[in-house]
Order: C-alpha cells, then structure tokens, then sequence
C-alpha cells in the first residue's frame, strides 16, 4: 500500500515538473515572437526656456540595418498635433553607409500655443513611423516600428505669479548713498594744484609784478622800502638815501658821483625817462650829505617813491625784453 502511494507520488511530481518545463518553453517561443528589435537613437533639443508662441527644434538621428527602408508614408505632416502644441517643420535626410545601413536624420520644429500658472515640465508628443515590409523566402515580414520618444521641456509661465493677501511684498532696499564728500575733496586739492602750477608758471615767465623772479637793483630797492613802509614818511631818513643811492649803483654796477652820473644811463637805458628826477634826487641827496653849509633836506618822498616805483617797472620790462631775445 505504501509503495503505490509513493509511487503516484513520484509520477506526480514528474508530471508537474515536466509541464512546467513545457509551459516555460511555451511562454519563451511567445516573448521571441513579440520581441521587437528596438532601433537605438540620438536626440539633441534645449530643454528650457520656452513660453508662449516659442520654437521647438528637436533632432533624431538613428541607423537603419541593411535591407530596411523607412516607409515615407509614416512621416509625420506639419499639421496641429494637440491643442497646445503644433508641428511647423519636418525635414528628413538619408545618407548611405558603406555598410549598406542608412543614416536618418529627422529635424522637427514644434511650436507651443499653451502657458502654465507655474514654470514645470512638460511633454512633447512622441512621433511612431515604420519601415517598409520587406520579402524574405517568399515571405513578407513585419515593419519595424521606429519610435521618437516624449521629450520634456521646461515651459515658464506668460504672467508674473498673483500675489495672495497673505503674501506681503518686501521692503525695498535703500540704495546706497553716493560719497560725495571723497570727490569733492579731490576736486578742491586739484584746484589747489592747478592754481599753484599757473603762479608757478607765470612766476617763471616773470609775470608777478610783487613777485619777480630775477629781481634788479631798482625792483629790490621798490620792494625794501615798501617793506619798510618809508612812503608813510614826511621825509627820507639819511639811511633811506643812502639805500636809494645803492640801488642805483647797483643798476650801473659800479659807485656814482656827480661827474659819473651820466654812465647810470648808458649802463641802464630804462632809466633814461627818469633822468631829471634822478638827477635832481642825486643833487640835493649829495648836497644832503656833502654840503658845508647844514642844507635842509628838500626831497620829496612821494615823488622820489613815484619814480622809484617807475624805474622799478621800466627795469621789469627792459629785462624781460632782453630774456625773450636771449631765447629767440
């Protein structure tokens, strides 16, 4: 008894096993069947930064074995796709490899009618075609499907985001302030500069009447009594004369004496429009001084300082007359 249970037992378990096996080849036969070779391909598009009414470009590029041809007729057409998105361009190009395989190109341009509230992702059609059937021993085979993926695009929204009562705008920052105080400091100092350049420069050029850059005898004598404030004076002191009777011996260069007072004027020719008031300066200082008998001093210090003032000017101007032909 128990060695026919175990008997039926063993040929159950065979019988199971064996239509196991049976079912698994079964179901292997159907998955070759409807194993469809997938053609691999290559698609190129810029995947952000569209909107509304923008253009699409999308590129396919994929390879077709040796005996295949792409069936013409499942081309996709310029035409509206969906409600949002229509096809306006397809441009198809095949080229022949040694091989004997095909090269596709296909070039698609999508144009976008939709919006969204909110930038996101959305989806491109996907585009299906097919080769042609080809005969082999009598037999004509299936077409094989070349599918175009959904590509997905970022799509950002026409109008700026509502803002909600809860949502409060912020505070616009204070811009910062500009610094005036820096440029105008540096526009005080090259003032300054500019101004100091331009004394400098008319200084060189001698064109400072207080301020001369070679000084004669007579503009040194000027400026001493005016230092000394002698035109503020009733009448010269003997050592105001004899500064005076130095300066003009310093415009000859060498010591004057009545009989040599006519070599003042050849030695400096700028003094000649001042020869009476010098000469009669030099008699009454001289007699001043020489004299037996105890003279009264007679000069007169406004017109003395007058023609000093003169002599000094004409001296100036003599000098700066001959630099410039020195120069020339």
């Amino acid at each position: 008894m128990i060695n026919n249970l175990r008997g039926l037992l063993v040929v159950f378990v065979l019988f199971v096993f064996s239509t196991a096996i049976f079912a698994e080849e079964a179901a292997n036969d159907e998955l070759n069947q409807i194993n469809i070779p997938v053609v691999e391909m290559e698609i190129s598009l810029r995947d952000h930064g569209y909107t509304l009414g923008d253009l699409v470009e999308v590129r396919a590029e994929f390879t077709l074995k040796k005996g295949d041809k792409l069936d013409p007729k499942s081309i996709p057409l310029k035409d509206p796709v969906t409600a949002w998105v229509d096809l306006r361009y397809v441009n198809l190009k095949q080229q022949e490899n040694k091989d004997g395989s095909t090269q596709i190109t296909l070039d698609l341009i999508w144009q976008l009618f939709g919006t969204v509230l909110e930038a996101e992702r959305i989806q491109l059609p996907a585009i299906i075609m097919h080769t042609l059937p080809v005969e082999q021993n009598e037999q004509e085979t299936e077409s094989l499907p070349i599918t175009i993926p959904s590509q997905g695009i970022y799509l950002s929204p026409v109008f700026p985001e509502l803002l909600t009562e809860e949502e409060a705008l912020r505070p616009l920052i204070t811009p910062p302030r500009f610094d005036t105080s820096t440029p105008l400091r540096l526009a005080i100092l090259c003032f300054m500069f500019a101004l100091l350049l331009a004394g400098f420069y008319l200084w060189l050029q001698d064109r400072i009447r207080w301020l001369p850059r070679h000084p004669g005898a007579m503009t040194r004598l000027a400026r001493q009594l005016r230092q000394q404030g002698t035109a503020k004076q009733d009448q010269f002191l003997k050592d105001d004369i004899r500064l005076i009777h130095a300066g003009l011996a310093g415009c000859s260069g060498k010591s004057l004496y009545p009989n040599t007072l006519a070599s003042l004027f050849e030695d400096a020719p700028y003094l000649k429009a001042e020869q009476n008031q010098i000469s009669n300066f030099f008699d009454d200082s001289w007699a001043l001084f020489h004299s037996a008998q105890n003279n009264k001093n007679v000069i007169d210090v406004a017109d003395t300082m007058a023609w000093i003032r003169r002599a000094a000017l004409s001296e100036r101007l003599s000098r700066h007359q001959t630099r410039k032909v020195k120069n020339y």
